[in-house]
């Protein structure tokens, strides 16, 4: 096919079909090789071919210098650009060998967290070697990258104040220690003591802790303070020796008996009250305006009596009781001045001087799941304490000014309950203050909750005569009334002017809850009139005697067993064994070994009780068959009160000096006998939380 059209001389020019094809062709072809370049000039910009490299290693916690590290210090791998995870973790080595996780931040941070707190006083070597990728498949190809670092050794005196061996110190000086790191300020402060004894007021700025004297030293006296390597700094790291400073000060009585919180004392309650107790009654007209707290904590002053559960006793009001209107700020130490003037009930002329200490708060306590609770009088009173598993975080639950006798906590860690100068209270978590649930009639003991909060079971006496009335149950927050279990068996009276030692046996004392529920809260096991154990429907309130008496411990609900543990006589029987208690049906034995006192059930039902005579230690014994085996040793120490952690895995108890005295600490064990430590330097009834 052809065309034609006119040119511009008038001509016709005829154009053929061929020639219109060549041209088509040439700019076609042309199109393509410029797309073609564009193609290889966007492939040449786009794609990244430069290699990775390292741009920095550095520590994430160090000791003031770049190449000195804590011992629970993470490793930080900068690197220039995006790289293949996987290759880069390849490519790191640290020496020594440490196991550890790696983790990123973004695409270019590699952090490597070791496994377990590094070795102190150690150098290591990290290397990043050459062949690591980046995204885009780009080997580093240079040599390795290397960072050297060493870890620090153990916290030492950097200074102190007075010096050691200083003379002619004044008698209103105060005692100032710097160390060479930042410390635990609850451990180190509880390791810090000065002889001849002086009450001091603690207060921490960074690495200092300030020792002031509450009232002047002793003129022409040696004082050494000593500072034991039961001290840790932030990392847990402990002196290698005690450190010690002496020094010598130059030559030449209404009164505070008690603080609460105690001088120097940490971990006390942000939301608690500060209490000064005299020697005697206080008018409460002289003291409204006495109390001074720094930093600023405003508040009410009262003057109260120390609750008491002895019939017929009505204590003095000699307790000066400040209460702030706010929570006071977490970890932070306060200082409370009582100014001179507080004067004696009925005696204006007795004038009481004044007196100064410190104490530090804890963190209030958002839920007490897995956590360990335990009793403790650390701040002055024995009350409610919770610490983490491995013994850290230690702070106080509960504000009583009387001794906290018995606690129990609902499963999820929100609901408490406690006894405390034969009342007992509750409270929620967060909740502004706690309920009494005891009549003014009436005073309650040993309580323990329904698993799910609704109620308590107490052992109640009567307020007027001390006589026994029995075991209630106690509804909380509900419309329903108290009803009575049993008719007889509660504790007795007068645990608010005890002096017993609670720890002096391996069995209970008389305040100790030795009562349980079932997990589905139907079926309840108390101790009745003459140590009678005894089984009680709490639907129908049926109550039958088990047969079984004197638990030598708490009892327990076991869920493999399907009933309630306990070591315990049967009637007409000399010797105690451990017994399952089903919730219909006679008793039945469950170990092949006999037990022994305050035995305790795991989750999977193996069992730990005191072995031995004069000194008991935690014995284990596991429900496989195998033969009881003792998880502590040594003649130094006795162990009480053993507790299943919430895996079955590992047994926390205290212990006390085999000669007798106060508690020597809460600690813990595995099943298999490994890892032995002590998580608190005092206390009782722990109780790990799931």
């Amino acid at each position: 096919m052809s065309g034609s059209g006119m040119s511009g001389s008038g001509t016709w020019r005829v154009v053929t079909s061929a020639a219109v094809s060549r041209r088509t062709v040439e700019i076609a072809g042309r199109i393509v090789a410029i797309v073609a370049l564009l193609l290889i000039l966007a492939n040449a910009t786009l794609v990244d071919r430069v290699p990775p490299s390292v741009q920095s290693i550095t520590l994430g916690r160090t000791a003031g210098d770049a190449h000195v590290g804590l011992t629970h210090t993470a490793i930080d791998v900068e690197f220039s650009k995006a790289v293949d995870q996987s290759s880069a973790q390849l490519h790191f080595r640290i020496v020594p060998q440490v196991q550890g996780a790696f983790a990123w931040d973004g695409s270019r941070t590699m952090i490597f967290t070791p496994n377990q707190k590094l070795p102190a006083q150690t150098q290591f070597t990290v290397t990043i070697e050459a062949g690591f990728r980046d995204v885009h498949g780009n080997v580093a190809n240079g040599g390795p990258t290397t960072f050297t670092f060493r870890t620090i050794g153990p916290p030492v005196l950097s200074s102190s104040s007075p010096a050691n061996g200083a003379t002619d110190v004044p008698v209103d000086t105060p005692i100032a220690l710097t160390f060479d790191r930042l410390m635990d300020i609850g451990k180190t402060g509880a390791a810090i003591s000065v002889s001849p004894s002086v009450a001091l007021k603690e207060a921490w700025s960074g690495a200092t802790v300030s020792l002031t004297p509450t009232t002047q030293l002793a003129y022409g006296t040696v004082y050494t303070v000593t500072v034991s390597t039961a001290a840790v700094d932030t990392d847990g790291n402990s002196p290698a020796r005690p450190i010690v400073v002496t020094f010598t000060t130059v030559r030449a009585g209404l009164s505070v008996s008690q603080v609460v919180p105690s001088d120097g004392s940490a971990g006390a309650p942000v939301d608690g009250s500060i209490a000064m107790v005299f020697d005697g009654p206080v008018d409460p007209t002289s003291v409204a305006s006495l109390v001074r707290v720094t930093p600023p904590a405003p508040g009410q002053v009262s003057v109260q009596s120390i609750p008491s559960d002895v019939p017929g006793q009505t204590p003095p009001q000699s307790v000066v009781v400040y209460r702030p209107s706010a929570a006071l700020a977490p970890h932070t130490t306060y200082t409370v001045q009582l100014l001179d003037g507080a004067k004696r009930a009925g005696d204006p002329q007795m004038v009481a001087a004044g007196r100064t200490w410190s104490f530090t708060t804890g963190t209030p306590a958002e839920s007490l799941q897995n956590q360990v609770l335990f009793l403790s009088a650390r701040t002055g009173v024995q009350n409610l304490w919770a610490m983490n598993p491995d013994g850290t975080n230690a702070r106080q639950v509960t504000d009583a000014l009387a001794t906290v006798t018995a606690y129990d906590v609902t499963a999820d860690g929100q609901r408490v309950v406690y006894a405390s100068a034969g009342h007992v209270y509750t409270f929620t978590l967060g909740s502004p203050s706690p309920t009494d649930l005891t009549p003014g009639d009436s005073w309650d003991y040993a309580p323990r909750l329904v698993p799910d909060g609704s109620g308590v079971i107490v052992g109640r006496r009567d307020r007027a005569t001390g006589a026994d009335r029995g075991w209630w149950l106690l509804p909380i927050e509900s419309n329903q009334q108290p009803r009575q279990l049993v008719p007889g068996g509660a504790p007795p009276t007068g645990s608010s002017a005890s002096t017993a030692d609670p720890l002096a046996a391996p069995t209970p004392d008389a305040w100790t809850p030795t009562s349980a529920v079932s997990s589905d809260g139907s079926t309840a096991v108390v101790t009745g009139s003459g140590g009678a154990i005894v089984r009680v429907s709490l639907s129908s309130g049926k109550a039958a005697d088990t047969g079984l008496r004197a638990p030598t411990g708490p009892m327990q609900w076991s869920d493999v067993e399907h009933g309630f543990v306990a070591d315990a006589t049967r009637q007409g029987e000399a010797s105690p064994a451990v017994w399952v208690i089903p919730l219909d049906g006679p008793p039945f034995t469950m170990s092949v070994s006999g037990g022994g006192p305050w035995t305790s059930v795991a989750p999977q039902a193996a069992l730990a009780w005191l072995g031995g005579r004069a000194v008991q230690h935690v014995t284990f014994e596991p429900r496989d068959g195998r033969a009881p085996q003792p998880l502590t040793t040594g003649p130094d120490l006795s162990d009480r009160q053993p507790s299943f952690s919430p895996a079955g895995d590992v047994v926390v108890f205290v212990r006390i000096p085999a000669a007798g005295g106060p508690s020597a600490g809460i600690w813990a064990v595995g099943t298999n006998g490994a890892n032995l430590r002590e998580l608190a330097p005092d206390g009782t009834q722990p109780h790990w939380l799931p």
